[in-house]
């Protein structure tokens, strides 16, 4: 049960980027970054039935193990053009976003201290 929890906090931490993306006044795009379920750059490594809706993708490195058991709906590339070319749109992302300036903040209920000292997360 803890690995599930683990794994639940883990993609947590991971989606709340793309739910600050979302708020974005300006156009963010993934290109091809977007159909990535997975996208690491030096190793992935999976532990147990995982499935992915999307491709996985490592570049620099080419190091992915634990596939089987886990399940990919989509391509594997490894050290690879398309591999490279998703890391290079996800840096552009990142680069675009981080540029912009805060437009807002809002609190986010059970995430952090509740009442006066509730953490914010600043919108761009």
């Amino acid at each position: 049960m803890r690995s599930r929890s683990v794994r639940w906090s883990a993609l947590s931490f991971l989606l709340l980027p793309l739910l600050a993306i979302g708020a974005y006044a300006d156009s963010i795009t993934l290109g091809t970054a977007g159909s990535y379920a997975v996208l690491a750059g030096s190793t992935v490594t999976n532990t147990g039935p995982s499935v992915l809706n999307g491709n996985l993708g490592v570049s620099a490195g080419s190091a992915v193990t634990g596939f089987p058991p886990g399940m990919v709906n989509g391509t594997i590339n490894k050290a690879n053009g398309p591999a490279a070319q998703a890391q290079s749109d996800l840096t552009a992302a990142y680069v675009k976003a981080a540029g912009l300036a805060p437009t807002g903040t809002f609190d986010w209920p059970g995430f952090g201290r509740k009442g006066s000292h509730a953490r914010r997360v600043f919108l761009r």
